[in-house]
């Protein structure tokens, strides 16, 4: 049982542990069960009621047409149904766009967890006509009882810098940078959700494979991402008695460090609109697989932000 609720504590330096502390990378060493709500806005579960479908769905186009819409995401894992939530808004303030993810914990896994909350946003800049978002921040800002930690980044494209600056309880410890290569745009994983949603990264086919840069971690600069054949899709939905048609069967590989998990392997069933509606993490250390469920969607055609979030201790983030 220590186990257990030792996954649920921030994991401790590599120098702590007898080994010499890599160089930080900026989202090392985040609390292993929310991060992974920030990846699962890629995937969700029919079992909820959603298909996942919508009447105005387009493949392509111009991105801003997100502005609006909300995504809401149930998590569960071994006996826990629904111990988590995530929120998931993209929407348009003074004629700048933002995504925001907000993931907490609730009830009795809430509880156990101090409730922990995790805010991600990213602020865009839209490029190629309309059709790609390139992040030029991104903030991640978790609390954990009374710890906050919040970490800042920001993209300039011009120079090619990525820096980033690390605050825990309100204090700056760690201020870094590095360079960004030539034609290279580092899509953390709001910019990459969306921008996959557009087919930025190519049509959105059975067969296609892609290699996505993202904001550097422990070396590991890229998000694989592999769309399985028809027929592959078929036999895995035979296989598991999975009755829904249409929908496409998803591979990525992110790096096992981020998840705490022996492969990094996600496995998920995007619908044909391209709101992932199933989705397992699988190997999680301590906790084996966890699954996650679309809940629903809405779309509010307006200017406004979605409402500020507080987080406890922090004030307000970001709107």
């Amino acid at each position: 049982m220590r186990s257990f609720f030792k996954f649920f504590i921030p994991c401790q330096e590599a120098g702590a542990r007898g080994r010499q502390p890599a160089k930080r990378r900026p989202l090392h060493g985040l609390p292993r069960l929310l991060f992974a709500g920030l990846l699962l806005t890629w995937v969700s579960a029919a079992g909820a009621g959603e298909s996942g479908r919508y009447p105005d769905f387009q493949a392509e186009g111009d991105i801003r047409r997100f502005a609006g819409e909300t995504l809401y995401f149930d998590i569960s894992f071994l006996l826990f149904h629904q111990a988590a939530t995530a929120e998931v808004h993209f929407f348009e303030k003074d004629g700048v766009y933002r995504a925001r993810l907000v993931a907490q914990t609730k009830g009795f896994i809430g509880l156990l967890t101090s409730y922990r909350q995790h805010i991600y946003e990213t602020t865009f800049e839209v490029i190629d006509g309309g059709r790609r978002l390139r992040a030029t921040s991104f903030l991640r800002q978790v609390t954990n009882g009374n710890r906050h930690e919040r970490t800042e980044h920001t993209f300039d494209y011009a120079r090619r810098w990525h820096h980033w600056t690390l605050y825990v309880n309100g204090e700056a410890t760690e201020n870094d940078k590095e360079p960004i290569p030539q034609g290279v745009s580092f899509d953390d994983v709001l910019t990459a959700f969306y921008n996959f949603r557009n087919s930025v990264y190519g049509p959105v086919t059975p067969g296609v494979k892609y290699s996505i840069h993202t904001v550097p971690e422990m070396g590991h600069d890229t998000i694989e991402v592999d769309v399985h054949t028809e027929a592959e899709a078929e036999r895995e939905r035979q296989a598991i008695g999975r009755s829904a048609e249409g929908e496409l069967l998803i591979d990525i590989i992110v790096p096992k460090e981020i998840f705490n998990t022996e492969t990094g392997h996600i496995r998920l069933w995007s619908s044909p609109h391209l709101i992932p509606v199933e989705s397992i993490i699988e190997d999680y250390i301590l906790l084996g697989d966890l699954h996650a469920n679309f809940s629903r969607r809405e779309m509010k055609k307006t200017g406004n932000p979605p409402p500020a979030v507080t987080s406890q201790g922090e004030g307000n983030a970001p709107g």
